[in-house]
């Protein structure tokens, strides 16, 4: 039933973020901005057709491609152990797509919108709730801290998904914290080390805690 509810909502967001885009096309400009810098200017444009559906469709993409994804899995079965949490993630997703999506069509219209400071903050926010809903993840191939330890280890995996899933709402406190900080060098060194503490602590401490139980398990077989 949950996972029923949340396919709902995520199909009304698209449909709806497709039929606004549309309605309100006429009015937006040939090229639309579609990346800023971290001091919240303007780098990159592209075309009109381009810039106004590209988010619509990858959170069509995202959405279809982590619904499909546990069906080839190796390891699908392990989806039911927290289908909840999983389907939570996916919404989170592409909620955090709509809200970059409402901002640059708010911004192409002409609309002040602080993007660096929004960005940020949507991203702390889902940073913050992915990390509360990683631990609940068991063994797959598609989703998760997939290493070559936490893959041959279910101590490892369970431990390291622990880890980072602190690690994520830590990461999230420090992208909300520095979405009100000034100056684009902190903004990058500050995004350089949370993006570093979510990927390569959780690689290290997953070798560890495979190393540790399977000297364990040597020692309980002596």
């Amino acid at each position: 039933m949950f996972k029923k509810k949340i396919n709902i909502y995520i199909l009304i967001l698209v449909i709806s973020t497709f039929a606004f885009t549309g309605f309100i096309y006429d009015r937006l400009p040939d090229l639309m901005p579609i990346h800023w810098n971290l001091a919240g200017e303007v780098d990159d444009y592209a075309g009109k057709a381009f810039g106004a559906f590209l988010s619509p469709v990858l959170m069509l993409a995202v959405w279809l491609g982590m619904v499909y994804l546990p069906h080839i899995d190796p390891k699908k079965e392990n989806y039911k152990k927290f289908e909840s949490s999983y389907n939570i993630i996916i919404g989170l997703l592409i909620t955090f797509f709509w809200g970059i999506h409402m901002a640059t069509l708010l911004i192409s219209l002409g609309y002040k919108i602080p993007i660096d400071k929004t960005i940020f903050v949507m991203m702390g926010l889902m940073f913050i709730i992915m990390g509360n809903y990683l631990p609940k993840a068991k063994s797959n191939y598609f989703y998760g801290v997939k290493t070559p330890w936490t893959l041959s280890s279910e101590s490892s995996w369970h431990k390291t998904h622990r880890l980072t899933g602190k690690l994520f709402v830590l990461a999230g406190f420090i992208f909300l914290i520095s979405a009100f900080a000034s100056g684009s060098k902190f903004k990058a060194i500050i995004m350089a080390v949370a993006i570093g503490m979510i990927t390569v602590i959780p690689i290290g401490a997953s070798y560890f805690y495979a190393k540790k139980d399977l000297n364990k398990n040597k020692h309980e077989h002596l």
